[in-house]
């Protein structure tokens, strides 16, 4: 997608009043009821603590397939305060995150998508929890969409597919930020990529786990 186009989807988006991804209610892109369907769990055997806001079906299904797939990035606010509030609680209880990085997406998906969904959700938590925003990593490698693959696909998938600056992340506890966490592959490259560049310690939150 062009920037022209980029612009064309941006204006549309804009202009079409929202209405809810799981009732189809007029006035927000997730309405409260179907926001308050959604059920925290906290994410097993992917190597690093993960929590999601909900499971990957129903109206939150809906409402992440309309975001990514249809080009209604409205939805980025809804979906970014379900993850902030997952956050917000760590937080409170003592947990340390000094920097939210976005599991970033290929340029090529992004060109094609016409935004990067990750790092709307991204900038969305960061804004709602005063933790600082930092695109400290890139994808270096186009892949195949994880959806299309089976478990040990998905790891080969994502094998060296991430990377950042040597010390970007020296000594930060950090908060990686994607959508949907599925077998965590994603999430634990991604990891691995962040303590390379210097973390020491990293915990994931995604809007949605598909079981």
């Amino acid at each position: 997608m062009n920037d022209l186009a980029r612009i064309v989807a941006w204006g549309a988006a804009a202009l079409v009043p929202p209405h809810c991804a799981g009732c189809d209610a007029p006035g927000a892109w997730l309405c409260l009821a179907c926001r308050d369907a959604c059920d925290a769990e906290d994410v097993p055997r992917i190597g690093l603590p993960v929590r999601a806001a909900g499971t990957y079906a129903g109206p939150l299904r809906t409402a992440i397939h309309r975001y990514k797939y249809r080009g209604e990035p409205g939805l980025a606010a809804e979906l970014g305060d379900l993850v902030a509030s997952l956050l917000a609680a760590d937080l409170a209880r003592g947990a340390r995150v000094d920097v939210i990085v976005p599991v970033p997406l290929h340029p090529r998906r992004v060109r094609e998508r016409g935004y990067d969904q990750t790092a709307l959700l991204a900038e969305r938590v960061a804004s709602r929890t005063d933790v600082p925003l930092r695109t400290a990593l890139r994808r270096v490698r186009h892949l195949r969409p994880q959806i299309e693959l089976d478990r040990p696909e998905r790891l080969r998938n994502v094998s060296g597919a991430f990377a950042g600056v040597s010390g970007s992340l020296r000594g930060t506890a950090v908060a990686l930020v994607d959508d949907v966490v599925t077998t965590g592959a994603t999430l634990r490259e991604t990891a691995r990529a962040a303590r390379r560049c210097g973390a020491r310690r990293v915990r994931a939150y995604a809007v949605a786990h598909d079981e």
